[in-house]
């Protein structure tokens, strides 16, 4: 212990003066002197340093990873073996939980893939799904194997879909274990899986959309709807443009039977030997704010025609029939009442064939429906 020297001389000096105040003021400074010197903290290391700016960025950025290998199955037992060969060129596809598209990948020369860098909250985790897409012609996936002493090196994917089941990466997580085992089928023509479907709500429609990179053999696409999310029903059907590989198509569908609150849709992709797998499903909100059209009905009509309106107040609008043409045909006045409203269109049957647009003008807006009459 160092002690001021100063200090020390003006204490002795107090000692032999007989001062014991100012003797014991002295002692209690060195003391206090001392603790506080075996109090003071040292200076951090260049090392130290370091530690600390890397522990900092950890807590910044510690993003997850996935891969790793889509191979062909020969024995066909779901789990990789000496010597079968891995596929290239085969579309990786990491979605979320919802089958909203985060990122594609295709796979080497020796059939692997690799995700990195996925955002993940820190200390947190989220959960995916990995799709293995374009797959060779008379090809499919390999049997699906649970987890097992083999978990690392078996199959993940759907034997339809193609998809793995719903996986959870945690915050830093490096999972090499997203394998897709592909097996020769010859015959055997695997639906089509849809990565983009979506839908929107505006002026009384629901207007559905998704795009096909690639159809073999698709014949059809089933649309359905639910109110609740788990019971479906076929609404109607769309034919496949081309049903060829490496075919790029966008589709298109208007729901005018929507009813008020939340529509659900799904695809189901039919092949030509009745195949089927279905799209992820989409959530459409119908809020109704003023008047809306409904629905038109029938479509093609003949003698008569009827309209649903929906409205959010009670009011008087006009409804008009316009041909092709822009020429206003008819026109007569509705009284709509809140909620939804049946109006029966008057003087049809005279209209002589083609195509015409139904308006409804309110105090507020003005919307057209496209019909066609018939003979």
């Amino acid at each position: 212990m160092k002690i001021n020297v100063t200090i020390f001389n003006k204490t002795i000096a107090c000692l032999k003066k007989q001062r014991p105040a100012m003797l014991l003021t002295g002692l209690l400074f060195i003391l206090c002197s001392r603790q506080t010197q075996a109090q003071a903290p040292s200076e951090p290391t260049k090392k130290d340093s370091a530690l600390l700016v890397t522990d900092s960025l950890s807590a910044l950025n510690n993003p997850a990873s996935v891969g790793d290998f889509v191979w062909i199955d020969n024995n066909i037992n779901g789990i990789q073996d000496a010597g079968e060969p891995g596929l290239a060129n085969v579309e990786v596809v990491l979605y979320d939980s919802l089958l909203n598209v985060i990122d594609s990948k295709y796979t080497n020369d020796s059939g692997a893939y690799h995700f990195s860098n996925i955002a993940i909250p820190q200390a947190g985790s989220k959960t995916f799904i990995v799709g293995f897409n374009n797959i060779p012609p008379d090809y499919a996936y390999t049997n699906l194997i649970a987890d097992s002493a083999n978990r690392y090196i078996n199959s993940k994917s759907d034997t339809i879909s193609g998809r793995t089941k719903p996986f959870v990466l945690h915050a830093g997580e490096v999972r090499k274990d997203i394998d897709g085992g592909i097996k020769n089928a010859p015959g055997v023509v695997l639906p089509l899986i849809i990565n983009q479907f979506n839908g929107s709500y505006s002026d009384g429609f629901i207007q559905l959309g998704w795009n096909t990179y690639s159809e073999i053999n698709v014949v059809q696409f089933d649309v359905e709807r639910s109110t609740d999310g788990v019971n479906f029903r076929q609404i109607s059907k769309v034919n496949a443009v081309s049903g060829q590989l490496n075919s790029n198509n966008d589709y298109k569908y208007l729901d005018i039977t929507a009813q008020r609150g939340t529509n659900y849709y799904r695809l189901a992709i039919v092949d030509n030997n009745g195949n089927y797998t279905y799209s992820k499903s989409v959530m459409v909100n119908v809020d109704v704010k003023g008047i809306s059209v409904m629905i038109v009905y029938p479509n093609p009509f003949s003698r008569r025609v009827q309209i649903r309106i929906t409205s959010d107040k009670a009011e008087k609008v006009a409804i008009n029939i316009i041909n092709n043409n822009g020429v206003l045909m008819s026109t007569q006045q509705a009284n709509m009442q809140v909620g939804d409203n049946n109006i029966a269109i008057n003087k049809v049957d005279a209209l002589p064939e083609g195509i015409y647009y139904i308006e409804v003008v309110s105090s507020t807006r003005s919307l057209k429906t496209k019909v066609m009459k018939l003979n």
